[in-house]
């Protein structure tokens, strides 16, 4: 069964808005697997930025595991590159991808969900949105796309009739 990605919050917050008069708690993404019955399997994960241990029950919902920021229970990349294929690891790692990422290219190579894509990396420049795709089509076969998404939103004039 497909997994998915989404952010959970944490209670600390990034350097770079440490200044602002408004709290920001920093979000970073988990992947997370579903069960037959479409609810998220809970798991424990750490934060990428403070290393706090949270546990992953829902959607976007995560409850804070205190006095365990040392735990070596959640997995790690490390950990995942044991199960992954060298070409793939090289791929990700330089690349720099967060462990969600790592977490989904394996759920797809353990499922045999073969043509399903990962988003590898995600910038927006100007008015536009470019994704590098990695398409896993078979345990040794691999393919990556750049894609230009437009996300200029124009505002038409209502016509009154």
């Amino acid at each position: 069964m497909a997994g998915l990605k989404h952010l959970v919050e944490c209670h600390c917050v990034l350097r770079i808005f440490s200044h602002e008069d408004e709290v920001r708690n920093h979000k970073f993404p988990v992947y997370s697997k579903i069960d037959e019955l479409g609810k998220i399997i809970p798991k424990l994960v750490k934060c990428n930025n403070c290393q706090s241990l949270h546990n992953v029950y829902d959607y976007c919902k995560s409850d804070l595991r205190g006095g365990k920021d040392e735990s070596l229970i959640p997995l790690s990349i490390d950990d995942l590159s044991l199960s992954l294929p060298d070409k793939l690891i090289q791929t990700l790692s330089k690349l720099d991808c967060d462990i969600s990422t790592w977490e989904h290219c394996l759920d797809i190579i353990e499922e045999s969900r073969w043509g399903e894509h990962v988003i590898l990396s995600r910038d927006v420049i100007d008015e536009n949105e470019h994704v590098k795709i990695l398409f896993i089509n078979s345990e040794d076969r691999y393919k990556i796309e750049n894609k230009t998404i437009n996300t200029l939103v124009i505002e038409k004039e209502a016509v009154s009739g």
